[in-house]
């Protein structure tokens, strides 16, 4: 079975229900370094824009996005738990995965991975970027934050038997194209918001620009 089923079915109900404590108590957008850099290159008294975040969990940050930033805010969520509680946020979350985007070409400023690539099964990377790459705009952006290592590295999923977690440089998957360049790239702990030495807490937050030249 491949992994986006495993957690369309069961896992990713399971992933919410461990996570969701930390979620709710996170104060936005202090806590969320993902959102820290999205501030960071949004403009002030920015127009209305459009946001998509594949794996947004209960749209928590979406939420804030929507009620901050003028913008219409979309997701996908392979749990079922989570998508509820997301609409009932008032945010348009549906249930899916990021090989399969059910939105039209360029539809979205900004395409955000909220931290989920490395639970993606290795034969959808390339449907995964091209997903991405057709439903965001040009000029638009990719905001990635995922688990980080300068060479691929595979280790056991240890909540669910038969699942391996993937670390990589993500940004790879758009930066070999002409019309991706990468506007920052930013190497953190994984728990804490400062930095560490040890490579197996790295994740990486990564701001991708999409120019069409």
């Amino acid at each position: 079975m491949k992994q986006k089923d495993i957690f369309l079915q069961s896992e990713g109900d399971a992933w919410f229900s461990r996570n969701q404590r930390d979620v709710v108590t996170k104060k936005l957008p202090d806590d969320d370094v993902l959102l820290l850099e999205i501030l960071d290159f949004l403009p002030n008294n920015v127009e209305k824009i459009k946001v998509l975040e594949i794996g947004c969990g209960d749209g928590t940050r979406l939420s804030w996005i929507k009620d901050n930033l003028n913008a219409d805010c979309y997701g996908i969520e392979p749990s079922a738990q989570a998508v509820k509680q997301a609409c009932a946020k008032g945010i348009n979350v549906r249930q899916g995965t990021a090989d399969m985007l059910p939105f039209e070409n360029q539809s979205f400023d900004i395409v955000i991975f909220g931290f989920c690539l490395y639970l993606c099964d290795r034969e959808d990377l390339f449907r995964i970027a091209g997903e991405a790459a057709r439903v965001v705009r040009s000029p638009g952006w990719l905001v990635i934050m995922d688990f980080y290592s300068p060479t691929p590295r595979e280790r056991s999923y240890h909540h669910c038997t038969g699942v391996q977690c993937y670390k990589m440089d993500y940004r790879t998957l758009f930066t070999w194209h002409p019309d991706y360049e990468c506007m920052t790239h930013k190497i953190r702990h994984h728990a804490e918001l400062g930095y560490t030495d040890d490579p197996d807490e790295w994740i990486a937050v990564s701001v991708l620009r999409k120019y069409t030249r």
